[in-house]
């Protein structure tokens, strides 16, 4: 029955790159419609690590006050666009609630849920050829400027304590020991035993896309401009013309939020753009995702050198990059590895979409249930996105899914 079963993913990032190999793996005809290129919007430009460590809501108890401070500072990492302000203070308003103790915790046991098992997902999903090829294993640090920790440190503690996460707590002579051309001024750290990076975003999705493609997947260049659900198909309205599927599936990133509205459903997803910088022929500066808890960025070897991602620029998508974003990362750059040669650099800007809660959207449409949406992922999306395809997978499928998905529900 599944293989005469049509899906369409809208969206070719690594969630809709996941989706596509998770339901071709179970023998849908799968179409993939991305605008661009596989891989080259959001996912292209990430971070690049799992962390299981790091899977913690962004808004945390006592993100007002550090808030203020990053806003209000001309190098800091929050910038909110006077032309969005409007539009992103409801998101704004729901984001800071997040930021009561009991939320924080309830939306961390989602987003553990979530990401926890993706390096297991991935090596199932790929194979292990191809997982060695893409991933590496090597930990992850967070590193802090100031001696101690505070009390919002030890829930944290607790927390990843409860979960079964692994980590260490280092001094500042261990941070160099691991990485020693990283910056004297820090004098503490966290390591990640467990975590690691994908040595290319974009190629992982790639891959991702050529292994579903090899079972008959397909690719469309396609901008789709509505989803118009019918009593026995769902009509895409695209720059191709119109197409019928049995499912849709809408991963669209931030675009998901206007698709979404053609279904009259409101989305609470915030534009959220995040800045890098690459800097070829310095990876080997570090072997590791580097994170600066204080400054909120954070430092990953890749194939395409050094990257160093940060920001939260809250602008519309369209709005040409602001160039001081990006020398804010050059300059964080250098603090935190102070003897690198700053050579050709590379810099990108791409738009996160991002819930208040930080935890994505992965539910059936409440009145067309051949309509689903896999989005809102924000910062995390390489690490959430094994999963996600198997809830998707399991929705479709109209199987109990594999994990509790009432977190992940429309709201």
């Amino acid at each position: 029955m599944k293989e005469h079963q049509s899906v369409a993913l809208i969206g070719g990032g690594v969630i809709g790159a996941s989706c596509a190999l998770a339901l071709a793996r179970e023998g849908y005809r799968v179409t993939v419609l991305e605008k661009g290129n596989v891989g080259h919007g959001c996912s292209w430009g990430n971070g690049a690590q799992f962390n299981a460590g790091s899977s913690l809501p962004l808004a945390y108890p006592g993100v007002v006050r550090q808030a203020i401070k990053w806003v209000v500072k001309a190098n800091g990492p929050v910038r909110i666009a006077p032309r969005e302000f409007a539009r992103v203070l409801p998101w704004l308003i729901r984001f800071l609630n997040t930021g009561r103790l009991r939320k924080w915790e309830a939306a961390y046991d989602g987003l553990h849920a979530l990401n926890s098992q993706c390096a297991a997902l991935y090596r199932e999903m790929l194979g292990e050829p191809d997982w060695n090829r893409h991933f590496r294993m090597n930990g992850a640090m967070h590193v802090f400027r100031d001696e101690l920790a505070g009390p919002l440190d030890e829930i944290v503690d607790a927390m990843r304590l409860e979960k079964g996460v692994r980590f260490e707590r280092i001094t500042g002579q261990d941070v160099r020991e691991l990485e020693p051309k990283l910056s004297r001024d820090y004098r503490r750290g966290i390591f990640f035993p467990d975590s690691g990076h994908v040595v290319s975003p974009v190629g992982l999705v790639e891959g991702l896309m050529q292994r579903a493609n090899a079972l008959g997947s397909k690719v469309q260049k396609a901008t789709v401009f509505a989803v118009e659900p019918g009593s026995s198909t769902v009509t895409l309205q695209t720059s191709l013309g119109a197409q019928a599927f049995d499912y849709v599936v809408v991963a669209a990133g931030i675009a998901s939020r206007d698709l979404a509205r053609s279904l009259e459903v409101c989305l609470p997803l915030a534009s959220e753009r995040g800045y890098h910088v690459t800097m070829k022929g310095v990876a080997n500066a570090i072997s590791r995702p580097v994170t600066d808890a204080a400054s909120a960025f954070v430092a990953t070897p890749l194939i395409e050198g050094l990257r160093v991602v940060g920001i939260a620029e809250f602008e519309a998508p369209d709005v040409l990059p602001d160039p001081r974003q990006s020398r804010k990362l050059q300059v964080s750059a250098r603090t935190m590895l102070p003897d690198i040669p700053l050579g050709e650099m590379r810099d990108w800007v791409g738009v996160r979409p991002s819930t208040p809660d930080s935890l994505p959207l992965i539910d059936r449409h409440p009145r067309h249930p051949s309509v689903f949406f896999a989005t809102g992922h924000g910062h995390m999306g390489i690490s959430g996105a094994p999963m996600t395809a198997a809830l998707i997978s399991d929705l479709i499928a109209a199987r109990v899914p594999r994990i509790r998905i009432a977190p992940y529900r429309l709201r």
